[in-house]
């Protein structure tokens, strides 16, 4: 294992490395080729053509809405809904004959875990988890948080202990596109103050931040998790595009199964 102060590289995904990220005794882990880079660029090329732009989260291209997206539109709601088993289904048909990148991080997640790992539900119904997004040169992601119970009244939600953004990387921009995190968060109490200068948690100015703890250039295959709670970017692509497939992971408990969404 390698640790560069708030970033840890490993072999392959641990319970302590989880815990470490969950403690926020770091803010990133990185497991290099976790996915064969070979896979990787086949599967893109394959994932570059099923992608409709016109399911968009403003900044990037997807095959379907993130929960974020679909909080306050019945109709786009009902497509999301609707999508989860389909999208897992699709994957697999994809990747096949290797392994969907996504079943094999829901099976490293349950093995590691003591609780194991399973799909989160919302209102007896399964949420997509997985989800393609393509970065097309010129986009970025700002500065930012992913915080569940900020983008839902579910008081079920509360109850989370730590949540967790994962990204297995099929495509790397030639030039930018380098995902940024700080050691720094914004508070549920401060959040309330600058919510509706900042909807959504998305977009907190630079100059309003400290210096960044740890800049990652991911490689195709590496899958990185990072502990959402933390403000983290995208640094915009200035030249090439880049390809992820990514979610989120709740803990609600360590003897209780991790929750996968999207």
């Amino acid at each position: 294992m390698l640790s560069n102060s708030k970033l840890i590289t490993v072999d392959s995904l641990t319970e302590q490395s989880l815990h470490d990220l969950f403690a926020l005794r770091c803010v990133a882990v990185r497991v290099p080729e976790f996915y064969d880079p070979t896979y990787s660029k086949a599967l893109s090329d394959l994932l570059y053509q099923e992608i409709d732009a016109s399911v968009s989260g403003g900044i990037y291209e997807s095959d379907i809405d993130s929960f974020w997206n679909v909080t306050s539109d019945p109709s786009r709601r009902e497509r999301y809904f609707g999508g989860a088993l389909p999208l897992q289904q699709r994957l697999r048909r994809l990747s096949a004959p290797h392994p969907s990148p996504i079943d094999l991080l829901r099976a490293t997640l349950d093995e590691r875990w003591p609780g194991g790992s399973t799909l989160m539900s919302m209102e007896g119904r399964k949420m997509p988890f997985g989800i393609t997004r393509a970065w097309r040169t010129g986009s970025e992601g700002l500065p930012h948080q992913d915080v569940l119970h900020r983008e839902s009244s579910d008081p079920e939600f509360k109850a989370m202990a730590g949540q967790l953004g994962v990204n297995i990387y099929f495509d790397t921009a030639d030039e930018g596109g380098e995902l940024e995190v700080w050691d720094h968060r914004v508070t549920d109490e401060q959040y309330a103050d600058i919510a509706e200068q900042y909807p959504g948690s998305y977009g907190y100015p630079r100059e309003t931040l400290p210096e960044s703890a740890v800049l990652i250039k991911p490689e195709p295959g590496d899958l990185v998790l990072v502990n959402t709670s933390c403000v983290h970017a995208i640094r915009k692509i200035t030249k090439g595009r880049r390809l992820t497939v990514s979610g989120f992971v709740g803990n609600f408990r360590t003897d209780l199964p991790l929750r996968c969404w999207s």
